[in-house]
């Protein structure tokens, strides 16, 4: 979270308060877009981290109850798995009480619709977390871009007819410094989130394959999918 922010909520003591209000004021207008640059990456981040949590994605009870399909054939009755899977709202139960739902003639076109339905919904837990990667190119070239701001008023304080004045020179070096340390403030943590991101997102890819396969593998093993030919009324007699 950005400082200020972090102080706001926390109630910090005013002293500490106001020493980073001007570090970021002395900053100059480049600092402004590096704060709201950090807004953003802290926006992302809570949104993503809400997001991507087990009980939303891979419970362990649905879990559990998909991996007890054997004993749901045992018992000649799958109906209760599909009202448990139907009232949880994560992801697993939905793709799992379609790959149960028996509306797929086959084991192939029950595989390939779970797999795009899984792809689309994986594309939609992605979203915000590429912001992050923006972020990490973003913030140090506005870090550098506030740093050449600061240093060209500081070679411009040189050029002055009554001699350098080392006040402006100081304030200038002062901006440049600031907006490279709060660049990199932003840059690390939102590479390091997104990296986590990431890594999060390809292991609930693979798990989630791994526990579908073996839902649709173990349901088509057990229970007998009536095909349309096979329900369809005998066809009338021909009039002769």
């Amino acid at each position: 979270m950005h400082p200020l922010l972090f102080l706001a909520a926390t109630g910090s003591s005013p002293g500490l308060f106001t020493q980073i209000y001007d570090f970021l004021a002395i900053g100059g207008f480049v600092m402004l877009f590096i704060v709201l640059c950090s807004m953003a990456a802290v926006t992302v981040m809570i949104s993503a981290w809400l997001r991507l949590r087990d009980p939303l994605v891979l419970p362990r009870p649905v879990i559990a109850q998909l991996r007890s399909l054997p004993q749901y054939a045992l018992k000649g009755d799958i109906k209760p798995l599909q009202e448990f899977l139907e009232k949880d709202p994560s992801l697993l139960a939905r793709l799992g009480a379609l790959a149960i739902s028996g509306t797929f003639s086959s084991r192939q076109e029950c595989v390939e619709t779970i797999t795009a339905r899984a792809k689309e919904d994986l594309h939609h837990l992605e979203r915000g977390v590429s912001i992050l990667e923006v972020m990490v190119t973003v913030a140090p070239l506005l870090g550098l871009l506030g740093t050449t701001a600061g240093l060209v008023g500081m070679f411009s304080a040189f050029g002055s007819d009554a001699g350098p004045d080392t006040a402006t020179i100081a304030k200038e070096i002062g901006v440049a410094l600031r907006c490279t340390i709060a660049g990199l403030f932003v840059a690390v943590p939102s590479v390091l989130a997104h990296t986590y991101f990431v890594r999060r997102l390809d292991n609930i890819a693979v798990r989630l394959e791994s526990i579908l396969h073996e839902t649709i593998q173990t349901f088509f093993a057990h229970f007998e999918v009536k095909r349309e030919a096979e329900i369809r009324s005998p066809e009338p007699e021909r009039l002769r």
